[in-house]
């Protein structure tokens, strides 16, 4: 009777034998199966890995060299057609082009538009030609930050300078600034070693058709010979050749022939005179003006152009120092400003072209008290009383929060001293 596996505590052991070893066979070979097709995946996959990293490592290679990177920064690559953008004539000219452009009728109405003044329009287009490459006047990437803190001014005025300019046709943004793509990111790291996901706009400074031929060059001013070439030409005019009418001995004069040359000089020259008869050598001696009063007549003359008539600065000088003005409280812009203030009050208006300019200020200047404070002293003044109310507000809020922190520990404290006392003993 054959007896099964089933309904024996004792197993056949042909039986058994021979079943074990059968699935004993099939599982080794699909393991077997398994592992060769694993390896060649993952074989598969590095080749794939090194494959693609190849062509990033290519890729940015190609992306840095085409793009023409400079500096610390990585710039976004100019995909516009760059060849139709105009180049400017030079730097100096550009800048001469914008500050006519401003002046005229549409410039200022084109800043009054944009709310911006010209003189900070000027200023942020001066700091981009600064960025701009010497002969095509392109390539300006800095970023606005960058450039509202050279100019001085904030990233808004910065933002509007630039609408000014490309409404007037003297520059145009070839890139806008974006965050970069995974491989523009990884170029940059390549360029400079540092970790970059911005990049700030691509901006080009143009000189159009119509400003070259209707604005004219800023005249160059011959320069001046210098004093090493005024005494090289002086020495070769004394040490030249020439032919004298003496003969070739001494001459009549000569100290050999008994006469002593520097005694002569010194007995008969007229400065010596002046000092034998009791008299100064140098009697126009002046003491030259106080800088601070030079420094407010020089910003008085910038503040008021009616006044650059003036033949010279002292004439300005002297008027302030005759009305009392102290210099050192009172700048050229403080005056200008009170002289505004009050032709105002008083409803006048600044005549456009003055023949007597110093006599028209200092009229002008008697009737203003000078004792009151300057508008930059009670601008200081402002500034230390809204000071000290804000360090008044940080110490009464520092306060505040040190007593509601005080409280909260004191009710913390309670708390958990309620819960130690009413715990049951153990």
């Amino acid at each position: 009777m054959q007896v099964l596996s089933q309904g024996s505590s004792h197993p056949e052991p042909g039986t058994t034998v021979h079943k074990n070893s059968t699935f004993g066979a099939s599982h080794t070979g699909a393991a077997a199966k398994a592992s060769v097709h694993s390896t060649t995946e993952d074989t598969d996959e590095w080749a794939k890995a090194v494959r693609e990293a190849t062509e990033n490592v290519a890729r940015i290679e190609a992306l840095n060299a085409e793009s023409g990177q400079r500096g610390n920064s990585w710039a976004l690559p100019v995909t516009n057609h760059s060849a139709r953008t105009p180049i400017w004539t030079s730097r100096a000219q550009w800048q001469h082009q914008v500050r006519t452009l401003l002046s005229s009728p549409t410039g200022t109405e084109i800043c009054k538009k944009n709310t911006i003044s010209t003189e900070a329009a000027f200023a942020v287009a001066v700091i981009h030609a600064c960025f701009a490459e010497g002969k095509t006047g392109r390539g300006v990437t800095a970023s606005r930050e960058r450039i509202a803190n050279r100019a001085g001014v904030s990233v808004s005025v910065v933002k509007r300078a630039r609408r000014v300019l490309g409404a007037l046709g003297m520059a145009v943004e070839q890139e806008r600034g974006r965050y970069l793509t995974k491989i523009e990111s990884m170029a940059a790291e390549a360029h400079h070693g540092h970790r970059q996901f911005r990049a700030a706009s691509v901006w080009a400074l143009i000189s159009p058709r119509t400003a070259v031929t209707t604005i004219t060059a800023p005249f160059k001013k011959s320069r001046k010979p210098s004093r090493a070439t005024l005494r090289s030409a002086a020495y070769l005019a004394r040490t030249a050749s020439r032919t004298s009418p003496q003969p070739g001995g001494h001459g009549p004069l000569s100290p050999s022939g008994g006469f002593v040359l520097p005694s002569l000089v010194l007995k008969f020259s007229p400065t010596h005179a002046h000092t034998r008869a009791g008299k100064p050598k140098n009697t126009q001696e002046s003491t030259p003006r106080p800088i601070e009063l030079q420094r407010t007549a020089a910003q008085l003359i910038a503040h008021i152009p009616a006044l650059k008539t003036t033949k010279h600065i002292g004439q300005i000088c002297d008027v302030l120092d005759r009305a009392g003005i102290d210099t050192i409280r009172w700048t050229g812009r403080d005056i200008a400003r009170e002289l505004t203030t009050d032709t105002q009050t008083r409803g006048w208006v600044w005549p456009t072209q003055l023949t007597r300019p110093t006599a028209f200020l200092r009229w002008r200047l008697t009737h203003i008290d000078w004792s009151q404070p300057s508008p930059t002293e009670r601008a200081r003044e402002n500034d230390r009383a809204r000071l000290a109310e804000q360090a008044a507000r940080r110490h009464e809020k520092q306060e505040r929060d040190s007593h509601v922190a005080d409280a909260a520990t004191r009710t913390a404290i309670v708390q958990r001293s309620r819960r130690q006392f009413s715990r049951p003993p153990s």
